[in-house]
């Protein structure tokens, strides 16, 4: 390997620098920064291992429940219960406060808290504030609390503290940021800070600083009754004007997901309502708009801050107009030694795994060990093999404690890289993009970067569309940053499995998720909300062909009634949060009396949907040990089957525990040695709850089903209404051909059809390899399409007449 030894020391606007370029910030994104703040700090912005764990500071509150907490002593029963997880602080209110107070001596030392002055003055005096805060600044901790204590005084909150929302890319770490600012404010998870992501959510009335995901936020912009507490004022044309936030802070923007990009343009329109808004408000208080604000009033202009470590300004700059340059607030970064590979790596799996124990085996280092792989598939196989290479290390030797990390895995898995390993061993963290911003991992000195991610690419074809989820190489901006994850502590090490000539050739930032996704949802939401798609003021626009597509499918789902307006089914379809062909699939359970096994169905879909495990030293056991679950119509029944066991067993051994009795079978025995994923499995669960509970509350219900396993048809009408558009008839040499598009598709090796020959199929999904592959894949009646609108009509022509009409 080549290497290159950086001093972050002597750089004026970055944290980090390799081969002489910028770490946090590329060179495009430098001359637009007004470098106000030279502070520099060796503190975590979220976590550090001693202070922290994700498990300790939390207990479920259902989904969109709002808990009504009267007092102090009330709000800790109804949110704890008897299980109070502050106990493991050391007590109650007074131990949590104690630590706050301890935790706030350190919190005086980050830049964020540092330059508190500087920043909070730019917010007060600005609509929107973009800011740079590059790597251990505090940024996505300490701004809301900052906002939160020192916008009280200010004449537009009449001494009561602002509502902040702050949104995440992903689930992870809205929650693990909200149990550590809820640790640093002496709270509850779900008093004054909590979150909201999909599934789960933990508020109450008094909650001030809400953490959630992008998504939920979007889904709430177009629900205007979810505006809670506020006027009848308080939609706009069917847009959510948000009264209930004050503040509202974009983290993460640099990952321009779908949702970022939509919240951002739907976000500048409901500034300019508000602001309108404000103005009608001053003239009827005082007659001529000159007057001061009425106290107590409940419209105020809405404040948006967008906030990244790694970010082009320059185009958010543009989007919003600002007129101010974007503030950099300086991280404390050590010197980091980085080394590419002189050669192309052919196994990068195989090479990560080398590559640490050589790290490892060096008795000499010190400081655990970050390996960033592109997905989940990649992180267990990695961990597997790095689990055997441990085993060979002799007792006397340092041990090594290898810890997946990725989003799909539960809370309690998630914890463990939070949690200090042993006394002479070292932590190997195996895990995705999630970790290069969204979270901080204590004790890590060396990266290996594989220079791969996972994400979503959608195909455009006139012929059917395709969303595929693809292995691709990272960007530079990405390499930079996962790079500074090695120099948080002290000096570090990243060791770059690609070659200098690869990077060089790396684009500067991510294509943004805009341009190569889906946009089924994202339009539909807009539609709702009184906004034109094709008008919508995009920061990348994605194209023509892409809303169309959109446009084509909704329409097949029949969730238009027009272009610009939404049916009533399209109205019902939003109350749940999933994508609209699995909102419609759940609908249409309710005519087929279905809705149990469909929700059941949908979150194993939603989990992961990946029942089974592969094990490939194991395939014959695994096969036979398949076969006891298989269901003749395909893998959708043959998941509800296994999930169905999988809960009978759960319940009896909750019998056996409240009886005191044991039987010595564990679910995670049980599902060891059926080869099921338990991890799938556990999740799907706390997501069928949400999904039964949401059921009733639109007044439907999912205990009153007429199925049974033995007559599936119900079942697969369902999935058809929502699938329609995933179907494709067999053809003479055994492969299937799309019903509304021209594709030759077979069958995924891991479907339990894999051998089979049916007249027609539906799937969930296609994965593009050497064919197109079909992956979950149930079988049903041809002439059951003919009840499918689009069907119905000659020539299956709707949804593509509605499309291309637009246009």
């Amino acid at each position: 390997m080549s290497s290159t030894q950086t001093n972050s020391s002597a750089l004026s606007d970055t944290s980090i620098n390799v081969n002489g370029e910028s770490s946090s910030l590329p060179p495009k994104s430098q001359s637009k920064v007004s470098n106000f703040l030279e502070v520099e700090s060796d503190q975590d912005d979220i976590i550090d291992s001693e202070e922290f764990n994700s498990t300790q500071n939390r207990k479920r509150v259902k989904t969109n429940d709002i808990v009504n907490l009267e007092s102090s002593n009330k709000k800790r029963k109804s949110i704890n219960g008897n299980n109070d997880p502050s106990k493991k602080l050391g007590g109650g209110a007074e131990s949590r406060q104690k630590e706050a107070l301890r935790l706030f001596e350190k919190r005086k030392e980050l830049p964020f808290y540092q330059g508190r002055k500087e920043i909070l003055e730019e917010i007060m005096n600005n609509e929107t504030t973009i800011i740079l805060g590059e790597t251990g600044c505090g940024k996505s901790t300490q701004l809301p609390q900052l906002l939160r204590s020192n916008f009280i005084s200010t004449s537009n909150y009449k001494g009561k503290s602002p509502k902040i929302v702050i949104t995440q890319p992903r689930r992870l770490p809205a929650i693990s940021l909200a149990n550590r600012v809820a640790i640093e404010s002496g709270c509850l998870v779900g008093e004054e800070v909590g979150y909201s992501v999909r599934f789960e959510e933990m508020v109450s009335r008094d909650t001030g600083i809400r953490y959630c995901t992008e998504g939920v936020l979007m889904r709430e912009l177009a629900n205007p009754a979810q505006n809670i507490g506020t006027s009848s004022s308080s939609s706009h044309q069917g847009l959510n004007l948000l009264l209930k936030y004050d503040i509202i802070i974009i983290d993460e923007a640099h990952e321009r997901t779908l949702n970022t990009d939509f919240l951002c343009g739907t976000l500048k329109k409901v500034q300019n309502i508000r602001k309108e808004m404000v103005k009608s408000q001053q003239k009827q208080f005082d007659g001529n708009g000159k007057g001061k604000e009425k106290k107590g009033s409940e419209i105020k202009e809405l404040k948006l801050i967008i906030m990244s470590a790694t970010l082009d300004p320059g185009k958010f700059q543009k989007f919003f107009a600002t007129g101010r340059e974007a503030l950099l607030v300086k991280g404390r970064m050590y010197d980091v030694s980085t080394q590419h590979s002189l050669n192309p790596v052919d196994d990068f799996i195989e090479a990560a795994a080398r590559q640490v124990m050589i790290i490892h085996n060096n008795q000499q280092s010190e400081g655990d060990i970050l390996v960033f792989m592109p997905g989940s598939d990649e992180i267990e196989n990695c961990v597997d093999l790095l689990r055997r290479l441990g085993k060979q290390l002799s007792d006397k030797s340092k041990q090594i404690q290898v810890l997946p990390l990725y989003a799909a895995l539960p809370p309690t898995a998630q914890a463990k890289i939070f949690t200090p390993p042993p006394e002479k061993t070292r932590r190997v963290i195996v895990a995705t993009n999630i970790a290069e911003t969204s979270m901080t991992i204590p004790g890590v000195s060396f990266v290996i970067d594989t220079g791969f991610k996972k994400e979503k690419e959608y195909i455009f074809r006139q012929s059917g569309s395709i969303e595929q989820l693809k292995k691709k190489g990272i960007s530079q901006a990405a390499a930079w940053q996962r790079t500074g994850r090695a120099g948080r502590e002290r000096n570090g090490f990243c060791y770059r499995l690609f070659t200098k000539e690869i990077f060089s050739k790396m684009p500067e930032f991510d294509i943004p998720e805009i341009q190569r996704c889906n946009l089924s949802s994202a339009v539909l939401q807009l539609i709702a909300m009184g906004q034109n798609p094709f008008e919508f003021e995009y920061i990348d626009n994605p194209g023509r062909d892409a809303i169309a597509a959109a446009f084509q499918t909704l329409a097949g789902l029949q969730a238009l009634e027009s272009p610009t307006k939404v049916t009533s089914l399209g109205v019902d379809m939003l109350k749940y949060p999933l994508d609209p062909p699995h909102a419609r699939i759940l609908i249409a359970s309710f005519e087929n009396g279905c809705t149990s096994e469909i929700i059941d169905i949908l979150s194993i879909i939603n989990a992961g949907g990946t029942v089974f495990v592969d094990r490939p030293n194991d395939r014959e056991e695994a096969s036979n040990s398949k076969m006891k679950f298989i269901h003749r119509d395909g893998d959708h029944m043959t998941s509800l089957a296994v999930f169905k066991d999988f809960l009978t067993l759960k319940s009896s051994l909750a019998k056996e525990r409240s009886s005191s009795k044991g039987s010595g079978v564990s679910l995670v025995g049980w599902c060891k040695d059926n080869y099921v994923n338990f991890k799938t499995l556990n999740q799907a669960i706390k997501i069928r709850d949400q999904l039964r509970e949401l059921v009733i509350r639109n007044g439907k219900q999912w205990e009153t089903s007429t199925c049974n396993t033995s007559d599936s048809s119900p079942i697969m009408k369902s999935l058809l209404h929502g699938l329609f558009m995933n179907t494709a008839v067999i053809q003479a040499d055994g492969s299937y051909k799309q019903t509304t598009g021209s594709l030759t598709v077979k069958i995924h090796p891991s479907s339990v059809l894999m051998s089979k020959k049916v007249p027609a199929i539906l799937y969930d999904e296609l994965t593009i390899t050497s064919a197109f592959y079909a992956r979950n894949v149930s079988t049903f009646e041809q002439h059951w399409l003919t009840e499918i609108p689009i069907f119905a009509k000659a020539g299956k022509s709707v949804a593509v007449s509605v499309g291309k009409g637009h246009l």
